[in-house]
């Protein structure tokens, strides 16, 4: 019956008949501590899980949400809905510094997004959203319940056909329209088949990305799971506190592959300290895949001397390129080769948008990091505003013909607008050069901080309710911060009338209380300037570009 189950749940099924006593996941606590399911138990888990859910009333094709956080009933609950033939879908973690209130109303949106049956809640929001949902007609389930189950036959689902839907991703602003990504079941086997198959399977992996980000799910949970491979995860919150955890379980298991965002490297080579690293052998460790946020190529450099001395090798260090929509990755490096890196000018780049090549040592020379070679049946082409297909090295958005591109759930509308001739239009601006794609930035306006996205619209909206602040006067945007290796968020905002200094700080100090509490981000920068100084469109529209340029060249004329 096993390879009649729904994805991801079928060759957990059959190994834990086969092999119950193999170690399938080793799951770390938010306070550190190490849970390690064998494959027996954790099958038996699943069908705990899958059993509760049927005694809810969540019945095969039924979405169902889980607000858990990082938790054992995350992993669970996802693999309990998915055995019974429902489509699960992640949300994005509370954590201590966002408002419930806000965060039970983004789940809201979520539930209107994507026609959720049941959300499942870790117990601090149980109630709390149980209120929030209850006009939707969409049930919620706390979390404890899928293990305080019975162990009884759960109405597992068998035969799905390749149409029907294995789990919807959420991908979108933090407080802006939701898009519920829809992954089929043929889709997922196509696409991890051939993953399983360029990879191997006789990885370890070792990741603390949250299992609501595509690279978390897929690399870290799904992929593994199918492949009967171990896999290491741990809290990304723990892991921003204390970077050494995910050293020290590449150590502790032999870890052979990491997936991270750019900004990591930093934050490992900087917080990391040496008595943190005494004994430790990181010598396994033969992939670290870089993915989220653009990747530079002094962050990898900075990563790669702090941990050489125990064993990383540079070569490790590869990138991709992907999202959501496509599933996981678009593209990637070659296996078993390092990241190719392409000097070309820095000017000619920014101002003809041409990836001119020029040496290393040369002055003006910019470093741009190799994203790979397309992926798993997908192709590329770079085009210009008119649609028009750019020859190599010049500079346009990226688009992705995928087979594996699921399009948006009860979105229509969404879809067609989404895809240009079954193109995927990604937003995205790049290059090709030797068939290997190079990220340049991003064509909206997305602001990406330490691998989380944030909408520029959401910062303005919280800014411009601030009193002091004239509303619709404010713009937002992101710059890059070579130190760190991510984003740093920026708002410009103009005043009203004539405020004082203490006005200022006032207001200053309660846009950046508001960002952290409903978006769980920090601000870098908070600039008030004069009236008039806001540049917007003919139509009205804020110039978020030209803004940022503009911030900018100030900021340059001021140091000089």
């Amino acid at each position: 019956m096993s390879a009649l189950l729904p994805y991801f749940v079928a060759d957990l099924s059959a190994r834990a008949a086969r092999a119950p006593e193999l170690l399938a996941l080793v799951f770390t606590t938010e306070d550190g501590a190490r849970q390690h399911a064998r494959v027996g138990d954790l099958w038996r888990d699943v069908l705990r899980a899958a059993a509760a859910l049927a005694d809810a009333g969540v019945r095969s094709g039924d979405v169902v949400i889980l607000a858990t956080g990082h938790s054992r009933a995350l992993v669970d609950g996802f693999l309990g809905a998915a055995a019974i033939g429902a489509v699960p879908a992640v949300a994005p973690y509370f954590t201590g510094r966002l408002d419930p209130a806000l965060y039970a109303e983004r789940v809201g949106r979520m539930v209107a997004a994507s026609g959720a049956a049941l959300v499942i809640a870790s117990p601090n929001l149980a109630e709390r959203l149980s209120v929030v949902l209850a006009s939707a007609r969409c049930r919620t389930l706390a979390a404890e319940a899928l293990a305080a189950a019975d162990l009884k036959q759960a109405p597992l689902a068998v035969g799905l056909p390749d149409d029907a839907l294995a789990y919807i991703q959420f991908s979108s602003g933090s407080t802006g329209e939701q898009k519920a990504v829809a992954h089929k079941q043929g889709a997922m086997r196509g696409y991890i088949t051939r993953k399983i198959g360029r990879d191997g399977t006789n990885d370890v992996i070792v990741s603390w990305l949250p299992l609501y980000h595509d690279l978390g799910l897929i690399g870290g949970l799904l992929t593994p799971l199918v492949a009967g491979t171990l896999s290491v995860l741990m809290s990304p919150a723990h892991w921003v506190r204390d970077p050494k955890i995910m050293l020290r379980a590449v150590h502790d298991f032999r870890g052979t592959m990491t997936f991270m965002p750019n900004f990591a490297l930093s934050h490992c080579a900087r917080a990391v300290r040496d008595r943190d690293l005494e004994g430790l052998d990181l010598s396994s460790w033969r992939r670290v895949i870089l993915g989220g946020e653009l990747v530079r190529q002094e962050s990898m450099r900075m990563f790669a001397e702090r941990f050489a001395p125990y064993g990383f090798r540079a070569q490790a260090l590869q990138a991709g390129y992907g999202m959501a929509e496509l599933v996981e990755a678009a593209t990637a490096t070659a296996v078993d080769e390092p990241a190719r890196i392409d000097w070309v000018s820095r000017r000619e780049l920014m101002i003809s948008g041409h990836a001119v090549p020029l040496a290393a040592s040369d002055p003006e020379a910019t470093a741009m990091v190799s994203c790979g070679v397309p992926l798993h049946g997908n192709e590329l082409r770079i085009v210009g505003e008119d649609g028009a297909v750019l020859p190599d090295r010049a500079v346009g958005e990226i688009l992705v013909r995928s087979p594996w591109c699921g399009g948006y759930h009860l979105r229509r509308d969404l879809t067609a607008a989404a895809l240009r001739d079954g193109w995927f239009q990604t937003g995205d601006l790049g290059y090709l050069a030797d068939g290997e794609l190079y990220v340049c930035g991003r064509k909206k306006d997305l602001i990406i901080v330490a691998g989380h996205n944030v909408m520029p619209d959401d910062l303005e909206t919280i800014a411009g309710e601030v009193e002091g602040v004239a509303s619709g006067r404010v713009v937002a945007f992101g710059v890059t911060d070579e130190r760190l290796g991510t984003d740093r968020i920026v708002i410009v905002c103009e005043p009203v009338g004539a405020p004082d200094s203490d006005a200022r700080r006032r207001a200053e100090a309660e846009i950046r209380n508001r960002v952290g509490r409903m978006l769980d981000v920090a601000v870098s920068e908070i600039r008030f300037v004069e009236r008039g100084w806001v540049i917007k469109t003919s139509s009205g529209k804020l110039a978020r570009s030209a803004n940022r340029e503009k911030h900018l060249l100030e900021k340059e004329r001021g140091a000089a």
